[in-house]
């Protein structure tokens, strides 16, 4: 026995209904920004060294997590996302580290160690 569709859908039966809408959603709410511990982030109106140089690799690294922070919390609470400053304070910090290994293993190719030593 073949059956033949009517041109008048049958809710009850029909899977292909579409579902009710409802009122619209709200607009996505935003995860609270991290806590913010006191010096844990160094924003850009906050003080910078001139020269990475004259900073110890403790007070270099110390420096790049705040830097750091600051951007992870600017990205979480800012639509624009981060400041200009800080994201260029983030790439020289980002630099440092390299530009130091760079001077010390030219340094190691100038002056080799001493044959001998362990």
């Amino acid at each position: 026995m073949t059956t033949i569709a009517s041109s008048e859908p049958n809710s009850a039966n029909d899977d292909r209904t579409q579902p009710q809408t409802g009122p619209a959603l709200p607009a996505p709410i935003m995860s609270p920004a991290p806590h913010k511990a006191p010096d844990s982030l160094l924003g850009p109106a906050e003080d910078f060294p001139e020269d990475l140089v004259g900073l110890g690799m403790t007070e270099l690294q110390v420096l790049h997590s705040r830097i750091t922070r600051q951007l992870d919390h600017d990205y979480l609470t800012d639509p624009i996302g981060p400041h200009c400053w800080t994201l260029d304070q983030c790439h020289e910090l980002d630099a440092e580290p390299d530009a130091r290994d760079t001077a010390r293993d030219h340094l190691t190719q100038l002056r080799p160690l001493p044959t001998g030593t362990p």
